[in-house]
């Protein structure tokens, strides 16, 4: 069983490792990130903008009905192998980076 670090409080903090890399352009359409490796289990995204994401196979288009991501907010999410992300703008462009986390 892997050893993981504690914090202040001697709580397990779990970690971990990025791979993979993506930059997705947020604008008034709708872009899909690469499908994830199959290795890919949890995805980590910030946005340099408020937008709206996606997660399905490829071709899956963000609309304003689906997932809200505020600007600069990291967020984890779980994925499945060969999945993508879409996202569309909710107020002006950006990009949205993503990392698969394994």
């Amino acid at each position: 069983m892997p050893i993981l670090p504690t914090d202040d409080f001697g709580e397990r903090i779990q970690a971990l490792h990025p791979n993979s890399p993506q930059a997705v352009p947020i604008d008034a359409g709708s872009h899909a990130s690469l499908p994830f490796s199959a290795k890919a289990r949890v995805v980590r995204v910030v946005a340099t903008t408020h937008c709206f994401l996606a997660f399905g196979p490829p071709g899956v288009t963000a609309t304003p009905a689906d997932h809200y991501l505020p600007a600069y907010a990291p967020e984890y999410f779980s994925v499945l192998p060969g999945e993508t992300i879409a996202a569309t703008r909710a107020a002006g462009d950006g990009t949205l980076h993503l990392s698969e986390m394994q």
